[in-house]
């Protein structure tokens, strides 16, 4: 039975799709967006297979060697020939490193050829000077996917970690170690998780950018690191030592002499050939690859393998997306949608800016702070103008295997990004390549980017209604636009600056806002998990106002037609079924929440959702007026 419109906007509208649409044993979930990816990557597949024969012709090099290395990760004969051999080496050479005083010396080269170590090193925005690029380092992840899980132990946790040392224990095996060896190496890796866990902020904490931001001078980091010699092997990927670095897991790198020290370096070393193995089996073998997976499929629910095909397109794309989303995106995108799109963009910043200035709560100050940033925001819709400097530089040899030439590309990223740290911050890099089927904010930018991927139903297509295309994608625009004045993004300044800008008194009635939201949807169940209100406020507070101002923009006079269509194609955008074992696992780590909140949650805020359906106190979509959140427009 189809349900009401007014008791359930999502399942009136995807019930249907819901009921006949399986999820693939090859995956967790299936939605509107991957279904348009998968679309997309079978298109890509046959284009990129067509250039590596020489079929078809690359427009640039960078997009030459992406074929080349696509055509390397679908070759399953040529990996599983190889076996786990490519990654033999490199477990040695770790092996070799019996000392800390041994790891120390060659941390220089383990940082170059990037090996597994216990932190995690880029460049990007200083976030106290935007517009100079600043290096950044977190320490690796935890096994379970939130660190609050190791504060309370769970049969969920016992259960997490038995999955994960069966799949470290099938690889070590496979790599010739014995199953004594295998075991003792298993529990150094557990023990030096469990310590690494106790210094890693939680999913909550990480989704507040203010604990982002953690200064730390080049001396302390060298002081605090002394034991492994960071800084020195740092400084030899870096133009000059900086004065400054910032820590995204500033009790790791405090406390780091007592984390890695003589006594305990076997736990690192153990930990890090267990590392090395899990993260190079994706580049290995069919059956190497498929082991590696094991425990992430534990954690979704997803029962098979992933397909290869899609495997091996995910592998080149985790390095060389951009130049296949540029040649998309030039192929397959119109110049007349880039600017239909465009315009509304603008369309939705003006409605915004309106708001602002009519809002009642705000702060003068504040509100030409806000609009400031509205005013200086990059827009970034289709495809980049031009492939970003450093992909030019990528590049593997043709009779390298798949891990060495993914290798090389990642050492070659990591020296061009390490490269970068005080030089001025290029804003024309594209936070998301042409091809994909999602959007972002960069706070630290101040633009917005929505992919060609994600311009085409069911988001958007050129002959669509106003009120079709504002339901699909102008309300996720809004979204978007929004993120740069949330509890988030008001944290940044136009110029992408961490800079308070907000008054106390306006902090302070924002702070309630946030509560509100976070309270609205806090308890919430979906999928048989409960919802963190808190953890996923951020983007829940982008839903609202991304809706308000598509709503705005559609007109207070818009017609039931008008607003059904643009309800209608709102819900569409969200379709998604997913197994519960991922909804569980999501349910602690996603600052998201489940699509089916998505939509039924924000549209019981406006008035417009009322008068669409006439809908009444006693059916399930009704909220209370008073318990009912506009955020800027009021």
């Amino acid at each position: 039975m189809t349900a009401r419109i007014q008791d359930d906007l999502y399942m009136a509208v995807n019930g249907e799709w819901q009921a006949k649409t399986p999820i693939p044993a090859d995956k967790a979930m299936v939605s509107a967006d991957s279904e348009l990816g998968d679309s997309i990557r079978e298109t890509l597949v046959r284009d990129l297979s067509d250039i590596a024969s020489g079929k078809k012709q690359a427009d640039n090099q960078p997009l030459q060697y992406a074929a080349k290395l696509y055509a390397k990760a679908a070759d399953k004969a040529a990996r599983d020939a190889a076996g786990v051999a490519p990654v033999l080496p490199r477990l040695k050479y770790i092996e070799s490193l019996t000392t800390l005083d041994a790891f120390k010396a060659a941390l220089p080269e383990l940082l170059a050829q990037q090996y597994a170590l216990p932190f995690a090193c880029w460049a990007m925005a200083d976030m106290h000077d935007a517009t100079v690029n600043q290096l950044h380092l977190a320490s690796w992840g935890t096994i379970l996917p939130d660190a609050a899980l190791y504060r309370e132990p769970s049969e969920d946790a016992k259960q997490m970690f038995a999955q994960w040392s069966a799949m470290a224990d099938k690889l070590l095996l496979a790599a010739g170690y014995n199953e004594a060896t295998a075991q003792v190496y298993i529990a150094d890796a557990l023990a030096f998780d469990q310590r690494i866990a106790a210094l890693t902020p939680t999913n909550v904490e990480y989704a507040d950018e203010k604990n982002l931001d953690n200064p730390y001078t080049w001396d302390e980091l060298t002081a605090s690191t002394s034991n492994t010699g960071l800084t020195a092997a740092l400084a030899t990927q870096l133009p000059s030592a900086p004065a400054k670095v910032n820590l995204f897991t500033p009790g790791v790198f405090k406390e780091a002499n007592t984390l890695i020290n003589a006594d305990n370096y076997l736990q690192l070393q153990r930990a890090m050939i267990v590392n090395e193995l899990i993260d190079d089996a994706s580049c290995l073998s069919d059956d190497l690859r498929s082991e590696a997976g094991a425990y992430k499929r534990f954690l979704t629910g997803q029962e098979v393998p992933t397909d290869w095909t899609r495997h091996a397109f995910a592998t080149v794309n985790a390095l060389l997306a951009e130049p296949i989303g540029l040649y998309y995106g030039q192929t397959y995108f119109g110049a007349e949608a880039k600017a239909d799109i465009t315009a509304m963009v603008k369309q939705l910043i003006a409605e915004y800016e309106r708001q602002l200035q009519a809002n009642t709560w705000l702060s003068d100050a504040t509100k030409q702070k806000a609009i400031a940033k509205l005013k200086t925001m990059k827009i970034k819709m289709g495809y980049p103008d031009q492939l970003f400097s450093m992909y030019e530089q990528l590049h593997f040899d043709d009779t390298d295997d798949l891990l060495s030439a993914m290798l090389k590309v990642q050492s070659q990223e990591l020296a061009f990004r390490l490269a970068q740290v005080g030089k001025p911050v290029d804003r024309s890099e594209w936070a998301m390549p042409g091809h994909l089927v999602n959007a972002c904010y960069d706070p630290s930018k101040n633009d917005i980017t929505f992919p060609a991927g994600i311009l085409q139903p069911p988001y958007y297509a050129l002959d669509w209604s106003t009120a079709a295309k504002l339901g699909g994608t102008g309300a996720t625009i809004g979204h978007e636009i929004s993120h740069c004045f949330d509890n988030n993004g008001a944290l940044y300044d136009e110029n992408g600056s961490m800079n308070n800008w907000w008054t106390d008194a306006d902090q302070q009635e924002f702070a309630k806002i946030v509560d509100a939201v976070a309270a609205q949807f806090d308890g919430l169940e979906a999928d048989g998990a409960k919802i963190n209100g808190r953890l996923t406020v951020s983007e829940n507070i982008a839903d609202n106002a991304g809706m308000d101002v598509a709503l705005q923009l559609l007109g207070k006079n818009a017609s039931a037609d008008q607003l059904h269509e643009f309800f209608t194609a709102y819900a569409k955008s969200w379709a998604t079924k997913r197994r519960p074992e991922l909804a569980k696992t999501v349910a602690l780590s996603d600052v998201h929440a489940p699509a089916i909140l998505r939509v039924n949650v924000p549209v019981k805020n406006f008035n417009s959702w009322y008068a669409a359906y006439n809908v009444q106190p006693d059916d399930g979509m009704y909220m209370d007026p008073a318990k009912r959140i506009m955020i800027w427009d009021k």
